[in-house]
């Protein structure tokens, strides 16, 4: 049997991860680059969570967006980091809700107003038809759904896009009365 030497890490020894290794382009194709829940496990949260027990919990993780879900694990909506934000809590309280009774689900995007791709369109795409679809519709991210199976089978972010491409990628949302309106009452 050998006896194997141990050694410190140098400063210079940086943490790697799997996309470090794939090299991303805007040509890259398309199912190459979304979660893909059959192999990676998606990041759920109960909806009746506390908010604050949420944000908390998100920046422990530096995780930007969850699942959100109910008693049964059925898909129920999805939370961004943002939407736990002060500002969103302040909203909620000043329509009269009690700061500590804030959960989840009451800040969260509901999932009929999620959007989606199809995983049968994403099999002849890239990155680029990706980042084109999410710049066009202003959306951050979207789910992918196996219409022939009717699974929810991942989720494009486009964070994530950004950070394997290496380069900034900005998206705007559409402005909407709603939006508007939120601003200039913030």
């Amino acid at each position: 049997m050998k006896k194997l030497a141990l050694f410190n890490l140098d400063a210079v020894d940086q943490l790697i991860q799997p996309t470090d290794f794939a090299e991303t382009t805007l040509n890259t194709p398309a199912l190459s680059v979304f979660t893909d829940f059959k192999q990676s496990q998606p990041t759920i949260i109960e909806g009746n969570t506390s908010a604050a027990s949420a944000l908390e919990m998100m920046q422990q993780e530096h995780c930007q967006l969850k699942l959100v879900v109910d008693a049964e694990e059925e898909m129920t909506g999805l939370i961004h980091i943002e939407q736990l934000s002060e500002q969103a809590i302040m909203r909620q309280v000043i329509q009269g809700a009690d700061r500590h009774e804030i959960k989840v689900r009451d800040l969260m995007r509901p999932r009929d107003s999620v959007k989606a791709l199809a995983y049968q369109q994403l099999q002849n795409c890239t990155i680029a038809d990706i980042i084109n679809t999410l710049q066009s519709s202003g959306e951050q991210y979207c789910l992918v759904v196996d219409r022939d199976n009717h699974q929810i089978r991942g989720l494009i972010h486009a964070q994530d896009l950004a950070r394997r491409l290496r380069m900034p990628l900005a998206i705007r949302q559409q402005p909407t009365f709603l939006r508007i309106f939120d601003s200039l009452t913030a």
